[in-house]
Formats: C-alpha cells, sequence, structure tokens
C-alpha cells in the first residue's frame, strides 16, 4: 500500500511539474525575439488616380489600380456597417448622414478620391525575413481644384479603421 500511495504521488508531482512549464515550444514563431519592431506606426500617402494625365511617371505608377472600386468598396463598407467612418480633423464617429452630406458637395466625387493615406504597424520576422503590415486606418483623400480648374491639393474625406 506505502509503494502504491509512493507512486500515486510521485505521478501527481510529475503532472504538476509538467502542467506549470510555461515555456514556449520550439514550434512557436510568434515569440518577441523573433521580430523587429520597424515601426510601430507609420503613416504615408499612396496615389491611386493621377489628375495630371502629361506626367507619365505618376500614370505609370496607378496604371493597374483600380481606383473606383477601391473608393466604391470603401464606401459601401461604411453604407453596409461594416466599419465606421471617422472625421479626420475631429476624430468623431460620422454617421450615415455625415457620409451622404461629404458626397453631396459639389467639390466632392468619388471619381476625384486620388489619395489613401495609411497608418499602419511594421514589423520584420526574423526567422521568415518577411516585413507584416497591420493596416490600423485607412484615409480617404479627395482632389481639391481652383477656379481655373487646376490641382490645389487633396481634402480629407474620413478615415476607417480596425482592418
Amino acid at each position: 500500500m506505502k509503494t502504491y500511495i509512493s507512486i500515486v504521488v510521485t505521478c501527481i508531482i510529475f503532472l504538476s511539474l509538467l502542467s506549470c512549464n510555461n515555456q514556449p515550444s520550439s514550434n512557436h514563431s510568434n515569440t518577441k525575439a523573433d521580430y523587429s519592431l520597424w515601426a510601430d506606426t507609420i503613416i504615408y500617402e499612396v496615389l491611386i488616380n493621377n489628375p495630371d494625365t502629361l506626367n507619365e511617371w505618376e500614370s505609370q505608377k496607378v496604371k493597374a489600380v483600380h481606383q473606383l472600386k477601391i473608393v466604391d468598396e470603401l464606401f459601401d463598407k461604411v453604407y453596409n456597417k461594416e466599419k465606421i467612418a471617422y472625421d479626420y480633423y475631429t476624430n468623431e464617429k460620422l454617421s450615415i448622414d455625415d457620409i451622404r452630406s461629404i458626397e453631396s458637395k459639389s467639390e466632392f466625387n468619388r471619381k476625384n478620391v486620388g489619395k489613401l493615406q495609411f497608418s499602419e504597424t511594421w514589423k520584420f520576422d526574423n526567422k521568415t525575413n518577411q516585413l507584416h503590415k497591420e493596416i490600423l486606418q485607412i484615409l480617404l483623400a479627395y482632389e481639391i481644384y481652383d477656379e481655373t480648374g487646376n490641382l490645389r491639393g487633396y481634402r480629407a474625406a474620413f478615415y476607417l479603421k480596425d482592418f
């Protein structure tokens, strides 16, 4: 009987030690040391429409971009309540009516949404030598023209987050 109890106690101690092992397995590739944080937050703009057709370099950069598809799908996400739009200047949530108001402005046209501004986190995987980009926000910006039809710049329409 003593031997039986001794074996049971030994097994319990052994199993307890095994269950307390919090070391990650060697197959786990997401440990902190495996990644280099390249950018906690990086913000950059991407031209998706070239308003200056004489600028061949810019035209070449956007020739394979489906500008209207991108813009329509992002607007659809808002109208279908899959994403929430936010005001760039106040960070307040925008309602569907607010989005309709933006679209009703005489200066606005979906065809003139020419830039996206991305806010992202970049992590470099040291084991696979791959860059992982997490999109935090996408801002839509549309072209603003002066009275003579010259591009003055871009105006923020709204941004979406949590991609």
